[in-house]
């Protein structure tokens, strides 16, 4: 719950704060006060299917249709789903899966400690990336994503949109 409303709300913090009023208010009075991903998508209208955690997933697994599904989703839901707030969360998996390559311990509790994350369900994107991606294929799509971070910006683009940029990027992660 925590990770879909810092993916879909950003860094606002008063956005955040408002979000999180209104979920108080829903909540009964004397039930146990839980945030939980259903809760947060009945009630602030974020997709638990379509967001970047979910992208990443699908990423890591080379789920191409899941990836294509969440990118279509974000195109006719610009104002959600800005590119600039979805390449950050590609540029930090691709790059802490460059730092599980030049870790010695490379089990679960290695790559943990390595990567500072709690949970082990947190992990496992990672080591499945471990499986799916090269590591020279890691370091050039880090670079891939540079690129189409300054072209989303308007560096050496002067027609493609957000969403076909996204789409590129993908079609250059997953193949």
């Amino acid at each position: 719950a925590a990770q879909m409303l810092s993916d879909f709300l950003g860094n606002d913090l008063s956005r955040l704060s408002k979000e999180l009023d209104k979920l108080a208010l829903i909540l009964p009075e004397k039930a146990p006060k839980r945030v939980t991903p259903e809760l947060i998508e009945q009630n602030i209208g974020i997709s638990k299917e379509y967001n970047n955690f979910e992208l990443i997933k699908a990423i890591a697994v080379k789920d191409v249709l899941k990836a294509n599904r969440i990118a279509q989703y974000f195109e006719k839901n610009p104002k959600s789903n800005p590119i600039q707030m979805t390449l950050p969360v590609i540029f930090n998996y691709f790059s802490n899966l460059l730092i599980c390559y030049y870790t010695k311990d490379r089990s679960e509790t290695g790559l943990m400690t390595a990567l500072g994350l709690r949970g082990t369900f947190q992990v496992k994107d990672y080591m499945t990336g471990l499986r799916n991606y090269p590591a020279m294929k890691v370091f050039n799509l880090i670079s891939d994503i540079r690129t189409t971070d300054a072209r989303s910006k308007g560096v050496d683009n002067s027609s493609a949109s957000d969403a076909d940029l996204l789409k590129e990027l993908l079609y250059k992660i997953l193949h």
